[in-house]
């Protein structure tokens, strides 16, 4: 870190003994080439900084989902939005404290100075508003906000004290203005514009420092020539008190502290802005378990998001709901109406599979697979596939009960149920995969729920399902009430009888 003391910037020169007067700085303009010189060090200086800023806006400029970009959006929307109320609320504070310390006669300028730039701030909130996204809509009124916040900061007003100067203007600590005006930006929820407007008020502030440097009567002053030219301390101090006297130094670690602010700040919303896109998509990997999964089993898979990618052999009941006399319903109803009623039949089925902890496989034209003990068994599977079995009939007597109060025609449905092992996991290449469950388990499910149509029932169970009920300690005539056995019966792809009940 630099000295506080700054002495003047002055070419190298031997030092006579003893103090060195304050008249080997002359005041008035500075010599030819010395502020282009200290430009191009401060250029350098600020390079590794600039390189930082750059990587960081390549870095953000990479491509999101576009539910995440969407999100963001919405996000930076939102952020000008608090940016305004804060730069109003603040403006406001900034108002009522010049109303009560300054003569009314001294207010006028400073009012009319809040005034613009409270006008400013509504521009990029109504243009990002319009566009639905912020884009490079506000740069150029965030740029001009820095620009003529470095001016007010700078240059003293017409009111001001006789004999005061821009010199005296940049003893004071003005540029914490400039670092809450940064501060403000970050609302934005951009790392592009912090990184913009960063820049753009480094680029103003240091450009109105240049500028009164240049200006007659001032005396410029580093601590490095101080150093070089042998000047006693006292000669330092005195060098950077005098009236006309421009701390470079000061303007280096004033640049260098907002380019850090800015640069920290970019990296801040830019960490926010990936934390939103991963919530964006554990928020969308969690709808997209949802329809398929209850919400219990979707906390057990965020825990191993790879379990469904492991087929594992295991004990499941499954399901198939199928409706009948569809064809004929078909016939009847205008297609956007059978899309309709083909949602509401799945939903309502899908809701009775989801409040017994069932996986919704597949929709199947008008039926439904649904699968218990997937993806981890539980010893209940078998008791919670016939409760949900009876609650699917159920929900179907309710809405039949709602359609005749409309005039419309009953829907009936079938359902096979069956239990014993299954394969279980994703199923397909690489383009595309379904989590799906495979063996004779399934096969005989399918059967069952076509076994429903030569017996007049709606409801045909493997009695292999109905003991697993049992072990699990439930009994299956409460679950499903008029659950009777049946004799056994012949399906198709089995060369031995399956023992069944109805209901």
């Amino acid at each position: 870190m630099t000295p506080v003391e700054i002495p003047r910037l002055a070419p190298p020169e031997p030092a006579p003994p003893g103090p060195v007067p304050l008249a080997r700085v002359p005041p008035g303009p500075v010599e030819p080439g010395t502020i282009p010189a200290t430009r191009g060090a401060l250029a350098r200086r600020l390079a590794p900084l600039g390189e930082a800023l750059r990587g960081l806006a390549r870095s953000e400029a990479a491509p999101a989902g576009p539910v995440a970009a969407r999100a963001l959006a919405r996000e930076e929307v939102a952020g000008l939005g608090y940016m305004l109320a804060a730069r109003l609320a603040a403006l406001g504070v900034m108002a009522a404290w010049v109303l009560t310390t300054l003569p009314i006669e001294r207010s006028g300028l400073y009012f009319a100075v809040i005034a613009a730039f409270a006008a400013l701030g509504f521009p990029p909130w109504l243009l990002a508003r319009r566009a639905g996204a912020v884009g490079v809509a506000a740069a150029p009124f965030l740029m001009l906000d820095a620009g003529l916040l470095a001016y007010v900061l700078i240059f003293p007003d017409s009111y001001a004290t006789e004999g005061w100067t821009p010199q005296l203007n940049l003893r004071l600590p003005s540029v914490l203005y400039v670092a809450v005006f940064l501060v403000s930006v970050s609302l934005a929820h951009s790392p592009r514009l912090v990184l913009l407007t960063g820049l753009a008020a480094i680029g103003a502030w240091t450009a109105g420092v240049l500028r009164v440097a240049e200006m007659p009567g001032s005396v410029v002053t580093t601590s490095v020539s101080a150093l070089q030219s042998g000047a006693s301390p006292a000669q330092m101090v005195a060098d950077f008190l005098a009236p006309g006297a421009v701390s470079l130094t000061a303007l280096y670690n004033q640049v260098m502290a907002l380019g850090l602010l800015t640069l920290i700040l970019a990296l801040s919303v830019w960490r926010s802005r990936r934390l939103v896109r991963r919530s964006v998509g554990a928020e969308t990997q969690r709808l997209a378990l949802a329809r398929y999964f209850s919400p219990e089993l979707i906390g057990e898979l965020e825990k191993d998001p790879g379990a469904l990618d492991r087929p594992a052999r295991g004990p499941a009941a499954v399901l198939f709901a199928d409706m009948v006399g569809f064809t004929t319903i078909c016939e009847r109803m205008a297609p956007e109406a059978l899309v309709a009623f083909l949602g509401e039949f799945h939903a309502r089925l899908a809701r009775a599979a989801f409040e017994h902890d069932g996986t919704v496989d597949k929709y199947l034209g008008d039926a439904i697979m649904v699968h218990f003990g997937t993806p981890r068994a539980r010893p209940d599977d078998a008791a919670r596939a016939l409760a949900c079995a009876g609650a699917m009939l159920r929900e179907i007597d309710r809405w039949n009960a709602a359609r005749a109060a409309r005039g419309e025609a009953p829907v009936e449905i079938g359902v096979g149920l069956h239990h014993g092992e299954v394969l279980a996991g994703n199923i397909g290449d690489a383009r595309r995969v379904e989590y799906t469950v495979l063996g004779d388990v399934v096969n005989v499910a399918s059967r069952l729920e076509r076994l429903c149509r030569d017996l007049d029932a709606r409801l045909v169970v493997s009695d292999a399902c109905v003991e697993a009920a049992r072990a699990a300690g439930a009994e299956p005539q409460a679950l499903v009430p008029g659950l009777v056995p049946e004799a056994s019966r012949q399906v198709r792809g089995r060369s031995e009888p399956v023992a069944i009940w109805r209901a």
